[in-house]
């Protein structure tokens, strides 16, 4: 019963809502829309290994540096103080307040690698997986990134200390005089090219790798092959420097596909499963706006016929900039059809399916239409759109006749009497039924009271209005809201608000979702501020915010956007979450002091712990200091008796906290007491080691490396 009236409630609102009356429009004010922004990138400051790629590319992942992705131009809400040279000195002051103030916390075999991520890495770190076989993977690996302030010699001083550290035997070296560099990975070649005018470094190694193959990857540009998805990638992040990745989905399954059962094989080409030519994922920042989003990139094929596809769109008018605006698509019968007979839907039925089948086919016969006729009759779209006038939605006739006959079943079944009055100047149309009473009168079986309750039932009642303009039907759930909207003196469409305001079209939505949140950009502006000084105060140094100019000199837009949308057109299947700048803005850009709140978890997260290993490492310290006079008094009666024989007797009387293992001269601090950080069994070794009649002593201890001094570790 509830599906009926799920069914009719939809049939009711698609097909009574129509003859039009008033086609004029006032359009006399201007509405404010956002300016579209022209984004400079600099060359030096961007992704490059992605533009050499070659077609036989399996795999593609982007990594950028917490500077990257926070602090440099990419164009989105940002770019416009993050491009300029004052932003880019206060970012720098940071870093080096950084490294300053807590780069001596790091282990002196690591310093050497975070410097180079952390002083050096001026882009993303590229991966790509390459295969250089047509029927099996036999991949090679490719990392590249941009360096800066960083000659080729001490690159590879660093990097010979690096491999050093993993594998002695491991070093750098240089082929023919050239600016390239060998070494083997487990017995697989690989190599290594940095030039220094521009700072591009390649890495380049694996099973197959060789000399040419680096070449070619670094002096030649991406293949035909890898056009469509290269293509949408650049579009998506023009700098390359967001974390994202792709995979040539229908590739890997072809190297692999002998390893499945044939009945996974056959549901994989049963879906189309195989015909995903690439799926890409990952953050996007163009036009002024930052996306999530994942795009399938694939023909029209197996599980994407499921999906709605768009294959024509419409405008409306609204009264003004719109609050938030949803849009729905709805298959075409062909569609519909296209699937069940594709996957042999009516012979898939359940016993439960066909009852309920037989009962809509019923209603159709009744009716007068079924549900193929509604998609024939409109346009796919259901536009609902809250403005200045209130809440309404909309929908496009496509075939006149169609839609006058199915007015005329509707009307007929549920005895509707349309009719129109003015409401300030604007003529409404008007219909009231009750869905209730005609679905209880529809029932085979009535109890003795049927009359009664069905009268009771006539009480609820369905009231719809709307008007007509341009094939287009204007629906609400008042009176009022249409005469607002119809006159209202500010009229914009919606293409041009989608363009202008939100960055994009929805000619392919499937289901789409667009919110303008006002003075988001400035505030935004704002707590970025906020966070580039709690970070400056993290990293000790002072962050001059005069330097940096005002929301209204940079010349933010007034309002944000927000927008979620579902879209399919003929190369692939996208979802893309749309937002003004980062990940961060619904910390950033949260009431209360949210910003503040982000920049204090940074400091608990990053400084507290810090200074906390700082307290604890004085204080194992100050253990070590006092352990050095009982330290001396061993000395010299080792030196005097060439043997540890008789030590009590030597120590007999001095105070001292720490245990002595009186045979070994072992002095073992007990740390439980020193702070509340340590356990029962924490403890520090400080063994006398006898070589050539001398004695070297040497620390030992389990506890965390950075509560330790430097000489302990």
């Amino acid at each position: 019963m509830y599906g009926i009236k799920s069914f009719l409630v939809i049939a009711v609102f698609v097909v009574v809502f129509i003859s039009g009356c008033d086609n004029s429009s006032h359009s006399d004010a201007k509405p404010v829309l956002r300016e579209v922004a022209d984004f400079e990138l600099e060359t030096k400051r961007t992704a490059w290994l992605r533009n050499h790629l070659p077609d036989n590319t399996v795999a593609y992942i982007n990594f950028p540096t917490p500077w990257n992705y926070l602090f440099d131009a990419k164009a989105d809400a940002m770019h416009a103080v993050q491009s300029l040279p004052a932003h880019i000195e206060q970012v720098e002051k940071i870093k080096q307040g950084a490294k300053d103030s807590y780069f001596q916390y790091i282990p002196a075999e690591y310093q050497g690698l975070v410097s180079l991520l952390f002083e050096h890495t001026q882009t993303s770190v590229e991966f790509a997986v390459i295969n250089n076989s047509p029927s099996a993977l036999l991949p090679t690996f490719a990392a590249g990134t941009r360096l800066s302030n960083l000659t080729r010699t001490e690159l590879i001083e660093q990097l010979n200390d690096l491999l050093s550290q993993v594998d002695p035997g491991m070093v750098l070296e240089q082929v023919d005089k050239t600016p390239l560099w060998s070494f083997k990975v487990n017995q697989f070649p690989a190599f290594l090219q940095y030039d220094e005018s521009n700072g591009q470094l390649l890495v380049y190694g694996g099973m197959g790798a060789n000399q040419q193959k680096m070449e070619e990857l670094w002096n030649q540009k991406s293949g035909d092959q890898l056009a469509k998805i290269q293509t949408m990638s650049l579009q998506a992040d023009p700098s390359g420097l967001n974390m994202k990745m792709w995979i040539a989905a229908a590739k890997m399954y072809q190297m692999g596909q002998a390893f499945l059962p044939p009945e996974q094989q056959q549901m994989v080409t049963e879906f189309g499963l195989d015909q995903m030519d690439y799926i890409w994922l990952g953050f996007e920042s163009n036009q002024g706006q930052s996306a999530l989003a994942m795009h399938v990139l694939m023909p029209e094929t197996g599980w994407r016929l499921m999906i709605p596809r768009a294959t024509d769109w419409f405008d409306v008018k609204m009264a003004g900039e719109p609050r938030s605006v949803i849009q729905m698509t709805l298959p075409t019968a062909e569609q519909v059809k296209q699937v069940i007979e594709k996957y042999n839907l009516a012979d898939k039925l359940t016993d439960s399916d066909k009852e309920d089948m037989k009962v809509w086919k019923e209603i159709g016969a009744e009716v007068g239409f079924d549900f193929y006729d509604i998609l024939n009759a409109y346009h796919q779209q259901f536009i609902m759109v809250k403005d200045q006038s209130g809440s309404w939605f909309a929908m496009k006739t496509k075939d006149k006749k169609l839609r006058t006959d199915l007015e005329k079943s509707l009307n007929d079944y549920f005895k509707i009497k349309t009719t129109s009055k003015k409401l300030d100047g604007v003529e409404i149309m008007q219909a009231h039924f009750s869905i209730y009473e005609k679905l209880f009168a529809t029932q085979k079986d009535m109890p003795e009271d049927a009359e009664q309750i069905q009268k009771f039932l006539a009480i609820f009642k369905e009231h719809a209005y709307w008007y007509e303009e341009d094939d287009v039907i204007y629906m609400s759930q008042v009176p009022q809201v249409l005469a607002m909207k119809k006159q209202h003196p500010n009229q914009l469409s919606l293409e041009s608000w989608l363009k202008r305001n939100q960055g994009g079209d929805w000619n392919s939505a499937v289901l789409a979702y667009g919110k303008d949140v006002k003075h988001m950009p400035q505030d935004l502006y704002h707590y970025y501020l906020l966070l580039l000084q709690g970070l400056g105060d993290l990293a000790q140094v002072e962050v001059d915010l005069f330097a940096l100019p005002t929301a209204e000199q940079l010349n933010l837009p007034e309002a944000g956007r927000i927008n979620l949308v579902l879209s399919s057109d003929a190369e692939k299947v996208s979802l893309r979450f749309g937002y003004e700048y980062s990940m961060l803005e619904p910390i950033l850009s949260g009431e209360g002091g949210l910003a503040t709140i982000a920049v204090v978890g940074i400091l608990a997260a990053t400084a507290i712990p810090a200074y906390r290993d700082y307290v604890v490492r004085s204080k194992v310290s100050e253990q070590l200091a006092q352990a050095e006079s009982i330290k001396m008094m061993i000395d010299q009666h080792w030196y005097t008796n060439e043997s540890f024989e008789g030590l009590e007797k030597t120590l007999d009387g001095v105070v001292t906290d720490h245990f002595v293992d009186v045979e070994t001269g072992t002095i073992i601090i007990e740390l439980e007491g020193v702070d509340s950080m340590f356990y029962a069994d924490d403890v520090i070794y400080l063994e006398p080691i006898i070589e050539d009649g001398f004695i070297d002593w040497f620390c030992n201890s389990d506890i965390k490396q950075g509560y330790l001094p430097s000489n302990c570790r």
